[in-house]
């Protein structure tokens, strides 16, 4: 990849969108470079590497695997994100593993260079904290919906949370490709079967439509109503 290229693509990260262009450079020539073919881990849980890194093509995802071997979903992660920002803010063992979902594109700083650009660019030092705040508020919601919620809402909630990923937002939302069964349910902690008879019922009232290899919410603010009703905000 040519340089100016890296730079363009580091330009595109939220955390660097205000950065001058010498620092920009500075950055990409400081960077790390590696591609990742799907389903590579990238970082492992209790890893004690604390580089930040910036996925810049692909997608990932930050996971974590209970003793057994069952999956915990975190986030997945899409273009222009940044992660590993805790562990090279704390130098403590990662927190998740980042494993790729298809083939990406990752530059990584170390944490002495990611700390010194946030002393001496407030731009950075102030969009790491929106994006770590941004990222704290999600999970609190997610402990919120783990205590408070049966299943069935939970999957709900969910479903809406997949929905508002969409950038074209109307009434009717596709996901494409659907998500499996499986992956919503490690993604709130319960079973496949769980998963499928709650989808089941949406697709039988008419709120889920299924197409091949595509899900379609037929009424986001329907759904929305729904998990605001669980949560007591209506």
């Amino acid at each position: 990849m040519l340089h100016s290229e890296r730079i363009i693509r580091l330009k595109r990260l939220g955390v660097f969108e205000k950065l001058p262009d010498t620092a920009l450079r500075s950055v990409a020539e400081k960077c790390k470079w590696r591609d990742y073919t799907a389903g590579e881990l990238i970082l492992s849980r209790h890893d004690s590497s604390t580089d930040v890194s910036f996925l810049l093509a692909g997608k990932a995802r930050a996971i974590g695997y209970s003793c057994e071997g069952k999956a915990v979903i975190f986030v997945d992660l899409k273009p222009d994100t940044m992660f590993g920002e805790i562990a090279a803010i704390d130098r403590k063992q990662r927190s998740a593993s980042i494993e790729a979902l298809e083939p990406c594109t990752i530059a990584s700083l170390s944490a002495d260079d990611f700390e010194q650009l946030m002393v001496s660019e407030p731009s950075v030092a102030i969009a790491t904290l929106h994006h770590v705040v941004a990222e704290a508020r999600r999970l609190s919601e997610r402990v919120f919906e783990f205590s408070t919620l049966v299943v069935q809402n939970r999957i709900h909630a969910e479903l809406l949370r997949l929905a508002g990923e969409v950038r074209q937002q109307h009434a009717q939302v596709t996901l494409s490709p659907a998500p499996s069964l499986s992956d919503i349910a490690d993604r709130i902690s319960t079973h496949r079967e769980a998963v499928s008879r709650e989808l089941s019922r949406l697709t039988a009232i008419g709120l889920l439509r299924r197409e091949r290899g595509k899900l379609v919410i037929t009424d986001v603010g329907k759904l929305s109503e729904l998990v605001r009703e669980a949560k007591g905000e209506i």
